[in-house]
């Protein structure tokens, strides 16, 4: 995955070049839950770290609807139990912010972070000043080709798909889940991984917007989140 890391990595700081100064360069990174994309996006955020060019990496589940919110829901037990669904996304909040990024580059923005003891987003989080160059976005659906998510897509300069082999994913998530405590035993986060996270995954996947990168996950520890 190194050798991939360097090579997009490359790939970028090209296509930086032809850019005006003052515009943002976006990257949007999508896989299915445990594919190793988050691990990827610190990866790739930290060879620009170690460069002379400033980069930000952004988690897309910043736009979790609130438990709050999802308790509004027409059908609340649904809407909870498929948490993490397209569905229960502010898309629309998420859109705004991307095309700021895009149209507003001498702006400093602030994306919103997920605090998992809070177990909801939190509105301040990361910063994006002005002197940032490249912004890295990372989540299932962020190369989502489906009306609500596609204007924020349309933004992107380079999209990235993290390909896994579900059985890999899911022996990640069993184990994430159990370890997190999300779940309590392997039997709920097995159903868990089946019944929301895989499913969640496979549409991602097979609704990818056109010109998405297809690279490959590795059974490696540091790429497995």
């Amino acid at each position: 995955m190194d050798t991939v890391t360097n090579s997009i990595f490359e790939e970028i700081k090209s296509e930086i070049s032809a850019l005006p100064e003052d515009q943002r360069y976006l990257v949007g990174i999508g896989g299915f839950p445990g594919s190793g994309k988050s691990s990827f996006t610190k990866h790739l955020t930290d060879k620009f770290t170690h460069s002379s060019i400033k980069a930000v990496a952004i988690s897309m589940d910043g736009w979790h609807y609130t438990r709050d919110q999802l308790s509004k829901f027409p059908d609340p037990t649904a809407a909870f139990a498929r948490r993490g669904a397209p569905h229960t996304f502010d898309a629309e909040a998420y859109t705004e912010f991307v095309q700021s990024l895009k149209l507003e580059p001498r702006v400093a923005l602030e994306a919103p972070t997920f605090s998992h003891s809070l177990k909801d987003p939190t509105p301040s989080g990361t910063q994006v000043d002005t002197s940032v160059k490249v912004v890295i976005i990372e989540g299932n659906y962020v190369l989502l080709n489906e009306e609500r998510w596609m204007k924020a897509a349309n933004n992107l300069d380079k999209k990235i798909w993290v390909d896994i082999d579900e059985e890999t994913t899911r022996q990640r998530l069993i184990k994430r889940h159990v370890e997190s405590g999300i779940c309590k035993d392997s039997q709920e986060a097995y159903d868990r991984a089946e019944n929301n996270d895989l499913d969640n995954g496979r549409y991602a996947r097979q609704n990818l917007v056109p010109d998405t990168q297809i690279i490959k996950s590795i059974e490696d520890e540091k790429f497995a989140i």
